[in-house]
Parts: C-alpha cells; sequence; structure tokens
C-alpha cells in the first residue's frame, strides 16, 4: 500500500523517467528522403564538447538574490531544418559552473543516424539555473548554437574535425518562425552574441556499429550514463564491449 505522504516523490520519479525517455520522432518525410537517396546505414558519432567561452553573455549574473551561486546546463537536440522539427532526445549536461568567463563542459556524446542530409543539425542551447524558493530551479535560456553535421556545401566545414560555434541571442524556438524556414544560412538572420562561442568536436564513430542495437536511432547519450548491455567504462567514454 502506498502512503499518501509518498505520493509526490513516486510521481516526480515517474515524471523523471518520462522525461529522459521521451524520444521525438524525425519527420516522415524527411526518412522518405534518406531512404531516397539509398541512406538504409545507420551512421555512428561522436560529439565531443569542450568548453564554453561567454565573455558577454547576456543578463549573466554569478549569483541569485539571495547570494546563491548560478549554475549553468548545455542541452543538446537534433533538429531538422527543412521541415524545422525537434526530434530524438534532448540531452542536459550536468550542473556547470562559470569561472573566468569559460564554462568547462568536458563531455563525450554519443549518437547514431541514417538521416545523413544536410537539412539534420544539432542545435545546443546554454541555460543559467537559478534555485527558487521551493527548492526547485528557473532555467532561463541564455543563447543558442546551430552544428552542421551532413553539409554538401563546398564552402562549409568539413563534417568531422574542431569546430568553434558562435552563439546567438534568443532562444532555439527562434528556429520554428517562417522565415527561418526559407533560408538555409542562419547567420543571415541570426544575431551573435559577441565573444560567445562553443569548442567542440565531431567525427565519424564507426566502433558504435556494434552496439547499435542496443541504442535508439537518433538518441543523445553520454560516455558516462550506464547503457544496458554495455560494460562500465572507467574512462567516462563509451565503453563498446558487450556484457557476457
Amino acid at each position: 500500500m502506498v502512503k499518501t505522504e509518498d505520493t509526490p516523490d513516486m510521481a516526480d520519479g515517474w515524471r523523471e523517467v518520462f522525461e529522459r525517455s521521451r524520444v521525438l520522432p524525425p519527420p516522415s518525410q524527411t526518412v522518405r528522403l534518406a531512404l531516397d537517396n539509398h541512406f538504409t546505414q545507420s551512421l555512428g558519432s561522436q560529439l565531443t564538447l569542450s568548453r564554453l567561452t561567454a565573455a558577454h553573455l547576456p543578463q549573466a549574473q554569478e549569483t541569485t538574490g539571495g547570494g546563491q551561486e548560478v549554475t549553468y546546463q548545455l542541452r543538446v537536440t537534433l533538429f531538422d531544418r527543412s521541415h524545422q522539427h525537434f526530434f530524438g532526445n534532448t540531452w542536459k549536461s550536468p550542473s556547470l559552473r562559470m569561472k573566468n568567463k569559460k564554462i568547462p563542459v568536458n563531455e563525450v556524446l554519443y549518437f547514431h543516424t541514417s538521416l545523413r542530409l544536410p537539412s539534420t543539425v544539432v542545435v545546443l542551447e546554454l541555460v543559467s539555473l537559478s534555485p527558487r524558493p521551493d527548492g526547485s530551479q528557473q532555467a532561463l535560456g541564455r543563447g543558442f548554437a546551430v552544428l552542421e553535421l551532413f553539409t554538401n556545401r563546398p564552402e562549409a566545414q568539413a563534417a568531422d574535425g574542431d569546430r568553434r560555434l558562435n552563439l546567438h541571442h534568443g532562444s532555439p524556438r527562434s528556429l520554428l518562425h517562417p522565415l527561418v524556414k526559407a533560408t538555409d544560412d542562419y547567420s543571415s538572420l541570426l544575431t551573435t552574441i559577441d565573444g560567445a562561442h562553443l569548442d567542440c568536436a565531431v567525427k565519424n564513430h564507426q566502433a558504435l556499429v556494434s552496439v547499435m542495437h542496443l541504442l535508439p536511432e537518433n538518441v543523445l547519450i553520454s560516455g558516462k550514463e550506464k547503457i544496458p548491455g554495455l560494460a562500465a567504462s572507467p574512462t567516462g567514454k563509451l565503453h563498446i564491449s558487450e556484457k557476457v
């Protein structure tokens, strides 16, 4: 029998499980286009998030009115810009702290997708987390960046390699505006935050092929997470040796 006073805690626990497990499907038109282009095999990728430099972060305050330190969080989601649709899951970093206008992230994310189209990008949002009197946290967007994965433009950077992504003012929801859909170059419509950028690196990760059956497609995971069926890794990176 469940006691009345235990119900809120259980509800919060189930809500947390639901939020972690929620995965949005990609647009059906994009899936068909990938099949038409014979992209039937899922490609594994590794995204290394190093640090974020925020020299002029808008409205940034290191402490709240009560003297408590403000922390930060990086949120990462896949996005189809042709159909203006977020899909997959939203990965959220642990709480991060700023020091000397820099926020160390030091996370390695893994995912695989068969949607190897120029419209498939990664959206990364920085939010500040301020404690509320009731113990919860208020999340406030501080800017966002867009990472291209499969570009076919010769003037763009290669898909693999180190990147320095500019942070833009506003919320990723601005990518849903009708004016944005008409362009492939977000830089002409988005306003860059002066001196704010994210250092990262993206590369193909062939080792994921052997464990793709354990990882849902279009789901971002950290190498520090425990994955059922995979052995724990002492290095914090995804360990691809399956459990016996």
